[in-house]
Order: C-alpha cells, then structure tokens, then sequence
C-alpha cells in the first residue's frame, strides 16, 4: 500500500481561483491529468471526495502538484485546509495522464516542411513543441494546456487547471505561446483559445 501525500507546499497562481498543492510524491509519472465533477470514475475516492464539497470547478494533476479552482477565489479562506485534508487523505498515484506526444519526434523534424504537412501531423508537432517548452513553463503556476485541432496555421488550444479562466491567459500567455509556435514552426500560426 502506498503511503500517503503529505502537502509541503500551497502556492497561489495567478488565477485567484486557482491553488496549487505541491506534494511530497509523484502524483503523475508523465504527462497531466484533468479531473472535472461528473468525469471521474466511482472508486476514485479523492476525486469523489473532493467533488462532493461542490465548490470545485476542476482539478489538474501534474509531476509533484495537484492544482485545485474553485468557483469562487472567496471561498479558500474557507476550504483551503479542508482541500488539503482531502489530498492527504486521498489522493493516490494515476497510473497514466491524459494522451501526451513525446517531444524526442523533434530530434529529427525539419521545420521547413511543417507548412506542407497535414493538419493531423501539424497537431503531433505543436502537440510536442507544447510538451517540451510550454507546459513547463505553465505547470509552474499550476496549470497547463491541450491542443485541440490544427486548422491550417490555426491553433486552437484550451486551457487546464490554474490557467483557465485566468485574466493573463488569454493575453500575455496566448501572445507567448503564438510567438513562440511562430519561431519554432511557422510565422504564419494563429493561435486560439477554445472553452
């Protein structure tokens, strides 16, 4: 039986919805997970537990951190310690996140030729652009992203964890990342947030 999470950390994010719980353990071995009320199985009992409360929005796992929002930012002063309470109690290991491409596919990419290649091949390419240097970056203020489709040089992404529903998200971050699938990839990407 595997022991349980103690929580060294609680850090804020800047989405005032959003906290993120850093833990002792590994919660996640690659990739991320996302947790909404209604979408998780009967015997996970953190997901239950935590879901119960009825004032959560979405959870988001990743690497060491569980990142909790609320509906509310008013209502941690009230729940934070209860939240907590729950992840120790809990929460166990995932055995695998949500679908992740691996970025080693870049090693051999020639980036004249994305232009040319089909939208679902442009996706494992952005998708593995986004593992590599952006999900990083986002997962240190408790969130992180998914690549919903290519369209062409359209992007369109969503939003995990602290990041969504964050005031900076969809603009400071959304330039960031257009910029950054622009040097990588190609200058004419446009990238859109999708909810």
């Amino acid at each position: 039986m595997p022991e349980n999470y103690t929580v060294t950390e609680i850090e804020l994010t800047p989405n005032p919805r959003a906290v993120k719980f850093i833990l002792d353990q590994i919660v996640l071995d690659s990739g991320s997970k996302t947790i909404e009320a209604g979408a998780y199985l009967e015997t996970d009992s953190f997901a239950t537990n935590i879901f119960a409360l009825e004032i959560i929005d979405l959870v988001y796992c990743r690497e060491n951190f569980v990142s909790i929002t609320l509906q509310s930012p008013d209502l941690w002063v009230v729940f934070k310690d209860k939240i907590k309470n729950i992840i120790e109690a809990d929460l166990k290991k995932y055995e695998e996140g949500d679908d992740e491409v691996s970025s080693s596919i870049l090693d051999d990419f020639d980036r004249e030729k994305y232009p040319e290649l089909s939208d679902d091949e442009k996706a494992i390419i952005v998708e593995a652009v986004m593992e590599k240097s952006i999900r990083p970056a986002l997962a240190n203020d408790g969130g992180g992203l998914e690549v919903i489709e290519v369209d062409g040089p359209i992007v369109r992404i969503r939003y995990q964890g602290a990041c969504g529903g964050c005031p900076s998200s969809t603009g400071g971050t959304l330039r960031v990342i257009e910029n950054h699938l622009k040097s990588q990839l190609d200058p004419e990407i446009k990238v859109h947030t999708y909810t």
